[in-house]
């Protein structure tokens, strides 16, 4: 069972194929970063669409149909690029994922203490709530840029 080593022209084809396919995975790892921000742009929109309301606890239908718009169109849009990604790295799905499950984490926190300062009480104004968003939106921002940034 002796293997013969490569002859250079080979060896040359087996690097190409090599850089090929490291740079198609570098590629999908840019996607994951898009997908991110487009997690990011529907919490965003519909937080935009919240802080229209004059009164949050009163949207009407129009506000409710714009939110599920959002929210339908986003996520389609969203499987639709995620189904399209054949191969990525370890390294850019652990940024992903990691940047997804910090803003649930620091999501839930913006929230709770918006609530328990008041902040999102029925007798502050809306916007109030957009800005909540914003703010509850950073990490995306960041796992984004580290994934890019690879």
């Amino acid at each position: 069972m002796s293997e013969s080593t490569p002859t250079p022209l080979e060896a040359q084809a087996a690097l190409t194929e090599a850089n090929t396919q490291a740079v198609q995975v570098h590629r999908v790892d840019h996607q994951l970063g898009w997908i991110v921000l487009g997690i990011a742009a529907i919490y965003l929109a519909v937080g935009a669409l919240m802080s229209t309301l004059p009164d949050p606890r009163r949207g009407g239908p129009v506000i409710g149909s714009a939110i599920l718009a959002v929210m339908v169109v986003g996520l389609v849009g969203l499987v639709v690029v995620f189904l399209r990604i054949r191969a990525y790295s370890r390294t850019g799905i652990l940024l992903y994922f990691a940047g997804v499950g910090t803003f649930s984490l620091w999501n839930g926190i913006v929230v709770g203490v918006s609530i328990a300062t008041r902040w999102l009480a029925s007798t502050q104004p809306s916007y109030h709530f957009g800005i909540s968003v914003v703010v509850a939106v950073i990490p995306l921002f960041v796992a984004a840029w580290l994934i890019w940034r690879r």
